[in-house]
């Protein structure tokens, strides 16, 4: 047995202990909120700036924090841009609560169709870059909606959707027509790439509610200020 606090033998140097070959494991922190990722990731890129870690230690850190493609590379954001992510860190498609029942009963097994959908939802809301508190207060306003109007005739409907806009433009006045027309061009730039969003928005009085426009029209500031910065 080695006696580890044996002295060396005179007149010879004490070699260094080797320390064991351990394989690098990918870096991820546990437990990180979304927008505790994304600091996360900027610190690593920060690291990476600095050489303080190397390119491939860098990837390996990316890919545990799952990082996207554009934000490994450089940021150019401007500050005000930066605020709003920090403030509403876009959330991957899998972080949306989507629910196909009515509260308190058992899911229903996923048919083809609805699992298309799903997909599809859960593309626009990532798409549309919303944060994962955001994105769930849509779904949660739409299923809201859906059972106001449920049984409604058209024309019904179509009272829903005058009334609707009133109180829009009680709330927004002047402002509320340029609003507007930054949320359609999202929704378009959204149903652009995966078709069906504006088909439900059409649907059961869905896209007439004041507070699914509001929500829209909120998320619509922050999707073009990323894009143009104001």
């Amino acid at each position: 047995m080695i006696d580890a606090n044996a002295p060396a033998t005179p007149g010879t140097a004490t070699p260094a202990p080797t320390a064991p070959a351990i394989p690098v494991e990918p870096y991820r922190p546990a437990n990180l909120s979304p927008s505790h990722t994304a600091e996360w990731i900027e610190i690593e890129k920060a690291n990476l700036a600095a050489g303080k870690t190397t390119p491939e230690e860098a990837t390996r850190r990316f890919d545990a924090l799952g990082a996207s493609p554009e934000q490994r590379g450089p940021d150019t954001r401007s500050d005000e841009v930066k605020q709003f992510d920090a403030a509403f860190p876009p959330a991957k498609p899998e972080d949306f609560i989507i629910r196909y029942h009515e509260p308190g009963q058992f899911a229903p097994p996923m048919t083809p169709e609805i699992a298309a959908f799903d997909q599809s939802a859960r593309a626009w809301l990532s798409g549309g870059e919303f944060s994962r508190d955001s994105g769930n207060a849509l779904v949660a306003q739409i299923e809201q909606t859906v059972r106001a109007t449920k049984g409604m005739t058209p024309e019904q409907l179509e009272s829903y959707g005058l009334v609707e806009f009133a109180k829009l433009e009680k709330a927004y006045g002047e402002t509320l027509d340029e609003k507007l027309h930054a949320a359609a061009l999202m929704i378009d730039a959204l149903d652009k790439k995966q078709p069906g969003l504006k088909a439900l928005l059409r649907t059961q009085g869905i896209g007439d509610s004041a507070l699914v426009a509001n929500i829209l029209m909120g998320q619509a500031e922050r999707y073009w200020m990323r894009r143009t910065g104001r």
